[in-house]
């Protein structure tokens, strides 16, 4: 076994030589240009440029990249929505706060009734905590997003 390693090394090395060949280029008579490893007479040999090995990428590592860019941008769509639900309340909750007016509410042209502006006051007093408890559910949910770096 010995001599059929040391045989396939020494056969190796003698063609070592050919596998760092030349390149040459011929133009002939019409112009045309030819390429080849093989020297002829009028072909002048060309000094190419070293090739640039790019090392492989792992693919588990892409997998994870495109993963957590996929879960980034659904997180950063969740937090928009929350973030613009929460702007909606808050514009909602302003205008019901500026009706209730502290608690005395201007009276209404159908509001003869004493009753009728009592419950409408009942009814913006609890429009307000509902607001104000939808706010605080939406912030506590935009807390508990986590943040995208």
């Amino acid at each position: 076994m010995k001599p059929d390693y040391l045989l396939f090394i020494a056969i190796l090395l003698c063609y070592s030589g050919q596998l760092h060949s030349e390149v040459y280029k011929q133009t002939d008579e019409q112009g045309n240009v030819t390429y080849s490893n093989v020297k002829s007479n009028s072909a002048e040999k060309i000094d190419l440029p070293s090739l640039i090995v790019v090392p492989s990428v792992d693919a588990k590592n892409i997998d994870k990249r495109i993963i957590q860019r996929r879960e980034n941008k659904i997180i950063k769509t969740q937090r928009q929505e929350v973030e613009q639900r929460i702007a909606e309340e808050t514009e909602l909750l302003e205008e019901i706060k500026a009706e209730y007016n502290e608690g005395t509410p201007d009276r209404l042209g159908s509001e003869r009734n004493y009753q009728r502006y009592l419950n409408r006051v009942d009814r913006l007093k609890r429009e307000i905590s509902l607001r104000e408890a939808n706010l605080q559910a939406l912030q506590n949910q935009l807390d508990t997003l986590p943040q995208i770096e």
